[in-house]
Protein backbone atom coordinates (compact mmCIF):
# COMPACT_ATOMS: atom_id res chain seq x y z
CA UNK A 1 0.00 0.00 0.00
CA UNK A 2 1.48 3.45 -1.01
CA UNK A 3 2.94 5.58 1.78
CA UNK A 4 0.60 8.49 2.66
CA UNK A 5 3.65 10.75 3.13
CA UNK A 6 4.94 10.02 -0.38
CA UNK A 7 1.48 10.60 -1.82
CA UNK A 8 1.22 13.97 -0.04
CA UNK A 9 4.65 15.10 -1.26
CA UNK A 10 3.71 14.07 -4.82
CA UNK A 11 0.58 16.21 -4.66
CA UNK A 12 2.60 19.23 -3.47
CA UNK A 13 5.14 18.73 -6.26
CA UNK A 14 2.46 18.45 -8.94
CA UNK A 15 0.76 21.52 -7.54
CA UNK A 16 4.00 23.49 -7.78
CA UNK A 17 4.42 22.39 -11.41
CA UNK A 18 0.91 23.61 -12.12
CA UNK A 19 1.64 27.04 -10.65
CA UNK A 20 4.85 27.32 -12.68
CA UNK A 21 3.03 26.34 -15.89
CA UNK A 22 0.29 28.86 -15.21
CA UNK A 23 2.85 31.63 -14.63
CA UNK A 24 4.65 30.75 -17.85
CA UNK A 25 1.45 30.90 -19.88
CA UNK A 26 0.09 34.09 -18.31
CA UNK A 27 0.02 37.20 -20.52
CA UNK A 28 2.89 39.64 -20.00
CA UNK A 29 0.43 42.33 -18.93
CA UNK A 30 -0.80 40.14 -16.10
CA UNK A 31 2.73 39.42 -14.87
CA UNK A 32 3.61 43.13 -15.12
CA UNK A 33 0.60 43.99 -12.99
CA UNK A 34 1.65 41.42 -10.38
CA UNK A 35 5.20 42.77 -10.38
CA UNK A 36 3.93 46.30 -9.87
CA UNK A 37 1.82 45.20 -6.95
CA UNK A 38 4.82 43.58 -5.34
CA UNK A 39 7.22 46.45 -6.09
CA UNK A 40 8.59 48.08 -2.94
CA UNK A 41 7.14 51.43 -2.01
CA UNK A 42 9.31 54.53 -2.55
CA UNK A 43 11.80 55.20 0.24
CA UNK A 44 10.89 58.01 2.66
CA UNK A 45 14.60 58.91 2.70
CA UNK A 46 16.27 60.99 -0.01
CA UNK A 47 18.85 58.64 -1.53
CA UNK A 48 19.61 60.72 -4.63
CA UNK A 49 23.12 61.39 -3.29
CA UNK A 50 24.13 57.76 -3.95
CA UNK A 51 24.03 58.27 -7.71
CA UNK A 52 26.28 61.32 -7.41
CA UNK A 53 28.81 59.27 -5.48
CA UNK A 54 28.75 56.39 -7.94
CA UNK A 55 29.41 58.71 -10.89
CA UNK A 56 32.55 60.32 -9.44
CA UNK A 57 36.01 58.73 -9.82
CA UNK A 58 37.30 60.02 -6.46
CA UNK A 59 35.13 59.86 -3.35
CA UNK A 60 35.41 59.56 0.40
CA UNK A 61 33.11 59.42 3.41
CA UNK A 62 34.15 61.19 6.62
CA UNK A 63 32.70 59.71 9.80
CA UNK A 64 32.03 62.73 12.05
CA UNK A 65 30.97 61.48 15.47
CA UNK A 66 32.02 64.62 17.37
CA UNK A 67 32.24 68.34 16.74
CA UNK A 68 36.04 68.40 17.15
CA UNK A 69 36.17 72.07 16.11
CA UNK A 70 34.82 71.14 12.68
CA UNK A 71 37.73 68.87 11.78
CA UNK A 72 35.55 66.91 9.32
CA UNK A 73 34.90 70.06 7.31
CA UNK A 74 38.60 70.99 7.36
CA UNK A 75 39.39 67.56 5.90
CA UNK A 76 36.59 67.90 3.34
CA UNK A 77 37.93 71.22 2.07
CA UNK A 78 41.50 69.92 1.98
CA UNK A 79 40.50 66.80 0.05
CA UNK A 80 38.52 68.78 -2.52
CA UNK A 81 41.28 71.36 -3.01
CA UNK A 82 44.08 68.80 -3.23
CA UNK A 83 42.34 66.54 -5.75
CA UNK A 84 41.43 69.55 -7.88
CA UNK A 85 45.07 70.66 -7.81
CA UNK A 86 46.50 67.22 -8.61
CA UNK A 87 44.06 66.24 -11.36
CA UNK A 88 43.24 69.75 -12.61
CA UNK A 89 39.59 68.81 -12.90
CA UNK A 90 36.21 70.13 -11.72
CA UNK A 91 34.84 69.56 -8.23
CA UNK A 92 32.38 67.03 -9.68
CA UNK A 93 35.28 64.58 -10.04
CA UNK A 94 35.76 64.51 -6.28
CA UNK A 95 32.81 63.79 -4.00
CA UNK A 96 33.04 64.07 -0.23
CA UNK A 97 30.38 62.81 2.17
CA UNK A 98 30.33 63.94 5.79
CA UNK A 99 28.17 61.81 8.07
CA UNK A 100 27.24 63.79 11.17
CA UNK A 101 26.19 61.37 13.87
CA UNK A 102 26.20 61.03 17.64
CA UNK A 103 27.68 64.27 19.05
CA UNK A 104 28.40 65.69 15.60
CA UNK A 105 24.74 66.46 14.75
CA UNK A 106 24.69 70.15 15.90
CA UNK A 107 27.14 71.00 13.10
CA UNK A 108 24.23 70.50 10.66
CA UNK A 109 21.73 72.79 12.44
CA UNK A 110 20.75 76.33 11.47
CA UNK A 111 21.65 79.40 13.53
CA UNK A 112 18.10 79.74 14.85
CA UNK A 113 18.27 76.45 16.73
CA UNK A 114 21.71 77.25 18.11
CA UNK A 115 20.33 80.51 19.49
CA UNK A 116 16.93 79.26 20.65
CA UNK A 117 18.26 76.25 22.55
CA UNK A 118 21.68 77.54 23.67
CA UNK A 119 23.50 74.77 21.87
CA UNK A 120 26.83 76.56 22.16
CA UNK A 121 26.51 76.72 25.92
CA UNK A 122 25.32 73.12 26.14
CA UNK A 123 28.12 71.75 23.93
CA UNK A 124 30.79 74.15 25.22
CA UNK A 125 31.37 75.72 21.81
CA UNK A 126 32.50 79.34 21.77
CA UNK A 127 31.91 81.76 18.93
CA UNK A 128 35.32 82.71 17.43
CA UNK A 129 34.10 86.31 17.12
CA UNK A 130 32.50 86.96 20.51
CA UNK A 131 34.54 84.36 22.44
CA UNK A 132 31.31 83.61 24.31
CA UNK A 133 29.13 80.49 24.00
CA UNK A 134 28.03 80.37 20.36
CA UNK A 135 24.51 81.51 19.56
CA UNK A 136 24.98 80.60 15.92
CA UNK A 137 26.41 77.62 14.07
CA UNK A 138 30.11 78.54 13.79
CA UNK A 139 30.62 75.97 11.00
CA UNK A 140 27.94 77.37 8.73
CA UNK A 141 29.80 80.48 7.54
CA UNK A 142 33.13 82.19 8.17
CA UNK A 143 33.57 85.35 10.22
CA UNK A 144 34.10 88.61 8.30
CA UNK A 145 37.66 88.98 7.01
CA UNK A 146 38.48 85.38 7.90
CA UNK A 147 41.45 83.81 6.06
CA UNK A 148 40.65 81.86 2.90
CA UNK A 149 41.29 78.46 4.50
CA UNK A 150 38.56 79.18 7.06
CA UNK A 151 36.14 80.30 4.38
CA UNK A 152 36.86 77.13 2.38
CA UNK A 153 35.97 74.85 5.29
CA UNK A 154 32.53 76.28 6.09
CA UNK A 155 29.30 74.59 5.01
CA UNK A 156 28.16 77.58 2.95
CA UNK A 157 31.34 77.20 0.87
CA UNK A 158 31.46 73.40 0.70
CA UNK A 159 27.84 72.56 -0.09
CA UNK A 160 27.80 74.47 -3.42
CA UNK A 161 30.97 72.59 -4.39
CA UNK A 162 29.17 69.26 -4.00
CA UNK A 163 29.73 68.29 -0.37
CA UNK A 164 27.11 65.79 0.79
CA UNK A 165 26.03 66.16 4.43
CA UNK A 166 24.18 63.20 5.92
CA UNK A 167 22.69 63.51 9.40
CA UNK A 168 21.83 60.63 11.74
CA UNK A 169 18.08 60.84 12.34
CA UNK A 170 18.34 58.71 15.46
CA UNK A 171 20.88 61.04 17.08
CA UNK A 172 18.99 64.14 15.92
CA UNK A 173 15.73 62.92 17.43
CA UNK A 174 17.47 61.95 20.68
CA UNK A 175 18.93 65.46 20.82
CA UNK A 176 15.47 66.93 20.24
CA UNK A 177 14.10 64.78 23.06
CA UNK A 178 16.77 66.07 25.45
CA UNK A 179 16.02 69.67 24.45
CA UNK A 180 12.30 69.14 25.01
CA UNK A 181 12.91 67.72 28.48
CA UNK A 182 15.29 70.56 29.40
CA UNK A 183 12.89 73.32 28.30
CA UNK A 184 9.66 71.50 29.26
CA UNK A 185 8.43 71.45 25.64
CA UNK A 186 6.46 69.02 23.53
CA UNK A 187 8.86 66.38 22.21
CA UNK A 188 7.24 66.02 18.79
CA UNK A 189 7.19 69.78 18.30
CA UNK A 190 10.93 70.04 18.97
CA UNK A 191 11.63 67.03 16.76
CA UNK A 192 9.79 68.74 13.93
CA UNK A 193 11.85 71.89 14.54
CA UNK A 194 15.05 69.88 14.27
CA UNK A 195 13.91 68.17 11.05
CA UNK A 196 13.13 71.55 9.52
CA UNK A 197 16.17 73.20 11.09
CA UNK A 198 18.87 71.44 9.12
CA UNK A 199 21.17 73.64 7.04
CA UNK A 200 20.00 73.74 3.39
CA UNK A 201 21.28 70.68 1.56
CA UNK A 202 21.77 68.42 4.61
CA UNK A 203 19.86 65.13 4.44
CA UNK A 204 18.48 63.03 7.26
CA UNK A 205 19.32 59.33 7.10
CA UNK A 206 17.72 56.58 9.24
CA UNK A 207 20.91 56.42 11.31
CA UNK A 208 24.58 57.29 10.96
CA UNK A 209 25.84 53.74 10.58
CA UNK A 210 23.50 53.20 7.62
CA UNK A 211 24.81 56.40 6.01
CA UNK A 212 28.46 55.40 6.46
CA UNK A 213 27.91 51.89 5.11
CA UNK A 214 25.79 53.08 2.18
CA UNK A 215 28.46 55.59 1.19
CA UNK A 216 31.05 52.81 1.23
CA UNK A 217 28.71 50.66 -0.89
CA UNK A 218 28.74 53.52 -3.41
CA UNK A 219 32.53 53.29 -3.59
CA UNK A 220 33.60 55.88 -1.01
CA UNK A 221 36.85 55.40 0.87
CA UNK A 222 36.30 55.57 4.64
CA UNK A 223 38.05 58.13 6.80
CA UNK A 224 37.70 58.48 10.56
CA UNK A 225 39.75 61.06 12.37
Amino acid sequence: MPDDGNRSRRRVFLGQLGVMALAASAPASVMTTVSRRRAPSPSPWDMSWVERMSAAPYKVVLDSQNLDDGAALDYAADIMNTFREVYNGPDTQTRVVVVMRRLGVPMALKDELWDRYAIGEDRKVNDPITKAPAKRNPWLRAAPNAPSYEVDSKLESLLPRGLTVLVCNRAAMNMAHSIAEKYKLDVEKVRDEVRKGLVPGALLMPNGIFAVVRAQNAGCAYLKY
